[in-house]
């Protein structure tokens, strides 16, 4: 039996239809959500896997817990959203806004981080599996007791950035760090 959801490749043109499904449940699996304006939106345990949210204004957002397995924020404005324990395995944040965003303890395995702006973004405790970094700016990021194994950070600003205590052997090709 196949299982349907609400919101399955549907595209939402407003804030007020997001919140109308957040009253109803949290199911946007599939959904399109590209260039909306969820600033300071909580969606929280949500159902993001497979959502297109391109372009999105994210900022300040609680996206804690939520699920986004291959959804797509390549472009999005999420400087200071919380992105802790969310399942993103597969997500594109390509060129995404980050600066301050927490993704602490996140399962962030595969995911492209690919010319992101994320200054003082925290990374703690997430794993980051095979994750890549190229042309990102993480100055003043903290990675503490993250998983790197096999993350690439290629061309990367990690000027300032915490790596302590991280586990794995990750790729640091032509990458800023401090000496």
């Amino acid at each position: 039996m196949k299982n349907y959801h609400l919101s399955a490749h549907l595209r939402f043109a407003t804030r007020r239809e997001v919140e109308a499904v957040l009253a109803m449940g949290r199911d946007f699996e599939g959904a399109d959500l590209a260039g909306l304006n969820l600033a300071n939106l909580d969606l929280s345990g949500a159902n993001l896997a497979g959502a297109r949210l391109s372009g999105a204004n994210l900022a300040g957002a609680r996206l804690t817990g939520a699920r986004l397995e291959w959804a797509r924020l390549d472009g999005a404005e999420a400087a200071g959203a919380e992105f802790a324990h969310v399942a993103a395995e597969f997500a594109v944040f390509g060129l995404a806004r980050l600066e301050g965003a927490s993704f602490r303890e996140a399962e962030l395995r595969r995911a492209n981080f690919v010319g992101v702006m994320a200054a003082g973004a925290d990374f703690t405790g997430a794993d980051l599996y095979y994750a890549r970094f190229a042309a990102a700016d993480l100055r003043g990021a903290g990675f503490a007791e993250a998983n790197l194994q096999r993350a690439v950070f290629r061309a990367a600003d990690l000027r300032g950035a915490s790596l302590t205590a991280t586990r794995g052997q990750a790729i640091f090709d032509r990458a800023l760090r401090d000496r």
